[in-house]
């Protein structure tokens, strides 16, 4: 009868461990945004852009948005070279796939700030709010770094909630 009350414990236990396991699994936020950065700009400048890691660790979606305090808008933009001429251009939406990454960077895809209300200023954070169509919206504080030198690397990790 000892036997069978420990089997019985031991299971119980074991149950309640994949329990928890899978809580904290179905918890775990599907989109992460991770690096992000704004190039500080000079006095006068009228837009910025910021740039960061989209990791999805859930089933596919798509940025579709963005909004900053910190500019009258803000817009998802992509550079696209045609004949010869790179050109930045507006897109309505950034597929994310499921368990993809996908990387905005200076020379192709990032966030546009237009209508800056004031220069980005290194050494300051802008605050940014990316909308997804499936995760909601993620609140991103993003540091703004000096032209000249590199982006900060792997300081920020932000979650969708």
């Amino acid at each position: 009868m000892i036997v069978t009350n420990r089997r019985r414990a031991l299971l119980g236990m074991l149950l309640a461990g994949i329990a928890c396991v899978s809580a904290a699994a179905a918890a775990e936020p599907p989109i992460r945004v991770v690096d992000a950065w704004a190039r500080a700009t000079p006095p006068g400048a009228e837009n910025g852009a910021v740039y960061c890691t989209i990791t999805n660790h859930g089933a596919a979606d798509k940025l579709v948005g963005a909004r900053s305090s910190a500019a009258r808008g803000a817009e998802i933009h992509a550079s696209i070279s045609e004949n010869g001429v790179v050109e930045m251009r507006r897109i309505e939406a950034l597929a994310v796939g499921a368990g993809a990454s996908v990387e905005l960077a200076p020379n192709g895809t990032h966030v546009m700030l237009l209508g800056l209300a004031a220069p980005l200023a290194p050494g300051t954070k802008v605050a940014l709010t990316l909308v997804f169509a499936a995760a909601g919206e993620i609140a991103v504080e993003v540091p703004v770094v000096d032209a000249r030198g590199a982006p900060p690397g792997h300081e920020h990790e932000h979650h969708a909630q």
